[in-house]
């Protein structure tokens, strides 16, 4: 049996039917030989199709909650300072801190996982409300 790191991630699938050939029926198995077989399927199903997809969707769906959550502190920040006055209050440390640091973890995930295109999208979509959140701020602007 040939399973190098390579061959497990460039085709986890032929590795796992390629273990179960060399071995023959799973009854002869002995105790090492489940705990590869199990090994193998666990990285076939992490670098599949479906793990990838899973992988993807999760690393997706923070990205987009975390953006989200950032927008509505910014619009509800500068609308607050607009009509308030520019005071530093507890939510614009709190700003500061998700910007800092769950938002850089979400954006390094997309970054590393090579999610560069929903990465660029999501920084059009906070541009562009920035932008409708300014507009409306300067129209409040009292302070």
């Amino acid at each position: 049996m040939s399973t190098t790191g390579i061959e497990l991630v460039s085709s986890p699938f032929l590795a796992v039917e390629e273990f179960r050939k060399e071995r023959g029926d799973i009854t002869s198995w002995t105790s090492v030989d489940w705990e590869v077989y199990l090994n193998l399927e666990a990285i076939a199903r992490a670098h599949g199709p479906i793990g990838s997809l899973r992988a993807r969707t999760t690393r997706r769906t923070a990205a987009a909650g975390v953006f989200a959550y950032v927008l509505v502190l910014y619009a509800v920040t500068e609308l607050m300072s607009a009509i308030r006055g520019p005071k530093v209050t507890r939510l614009d440390c709190h700003l500061a801190y998700v910007l800092i640091s769950p938002a850089r973890r979400v954006e390094d995930r997309l970054r590393y996982g090579g999610d560069l295109r929903f990465h660029q999208r999501l920084l059009q979509i906070g541009i562009r409300v920035r932008g409708e959140v300014d507009r409306l701020s300067a129209r409040l602007d009292r302070g």
